[in-house]
């Protein structure tokens, strides 16, 4: 049995708060540009953005166009969304609102918005297939629907170097733990046909290569996008705990070993799969 690997618990509006600063300029607004480049606004209407997170792109979209959109967001964390009311309040944005929800429970009327964005870039992938078909339950017939995540074939630079570190800890029999956590990402293809089988149609996508660079070791570890985000994950198919920290260090160890002083970057590939209701 794996060991559920667990980094200090921080209190939820802390973490809200670590996401507006960090995660949505490092992470989110790849995202967010690709929707700007490849999504058209309707003039007038209604636009659901669900994951909004701390609501930056759901105010700058209500900003822009004003009394003629209703925009709604809608998160799984209170906590964000209440940054999120924050922004909109400050700005005296009268046509926007936010409420609790998830991708795949938006509590949102059938059939209800001209365009639907969704934000599964950090979602387990087997969700995506729900969070596809309850994105298409609330938009109107025509309507855009689009989805952002992270395909297959991100933070690859990292999993060389943990296999690395597998291997230096004699620990060799947990690769195929490692090749499921490596392929367990949808392909774009995969992600495609889920869009499919939801009932849309034109189904397109593009696809971003972004890196993200870190001084050394100890920023890469400790940085809030991977230490908050996905460094739990990628621990899991450890054993238990001390061979969770002895992996750690090994890790770490290789990366300022490879690096030669230059800095060290991951890459993912921000992904917009983008169809027709």
């Amino acid at each position: 049995m794996s060991y559920e690997v667990k980094t200090k618990e921080k209190p939820a509006m802390e973490m809200a708060y670590l996401y507006d600063l960090y995660l949505v300029p490092m992470w989110r607004e790849v995202f967010d540009q690709l929707v700007d480049e490849e999504v058209k606004l309707p003039q007038e209407g209604k636009i659901l953005d669900a994951e909004c997170g701390t609501g930056g792109y759901a105010v700058e979209v209500s900003a822009k166009l004003g009394a003629k959109a209703e925009v709604i967001g809608v998160d799984s964390s209170p906590e964000r969304l209440e940054l999120a009311r924050a922004k909109a309040s400050v700005q005296y944005l009268k046509h926007i609102h936010f409420a609790q929800g998830t991708l795949d429970a938006l509590g949102q009327a059938d059939e209800d918005f001209d365009l639907v964005i969704g934000d599964a870039s950090m979602m387990e992938p087997e969700q995506i297939g729900a969070a596809f078909s309850e994105l298409a339950r609330v938009a109107k017939p025509g309507a855009t629907v689009a989805l952002k995540l992270t395909a297959r074939g991100s933070f690859d630079e990292f999993f060389s170097i943990y296999w690395e570190a597998l291997h230096d800890l004699s620990l060799e029999e947990l690769t195929p733990q490692l090749e499921t956590l490596i392929t367990e990402r949808l392909t774009v293809t995969q992600a495609e046909q889920l869009a499919k089988a939801a009932g849309l149609k034109h189904v397109r996508h593009v696809t971003h290569k972004q890196e993200f660079d870190f001084s050394d070791a100890a920023a890469f570890l400790t940085s809030p996008l991977i230490e908050t985000s996905f460094l739990d994950d990628w621990l899991k198919i450890l054993p238990d705990a001390e061979t969770a920290r002895q992996a750690r260090a090994a890790v770490f160890t290789i990366i300022d070993r490879e690096r030669q002083e230059m800095d060290f970057y991951v890459s993912i590939k921000a992904t917009l799969i983008i169809g027709q209701k």
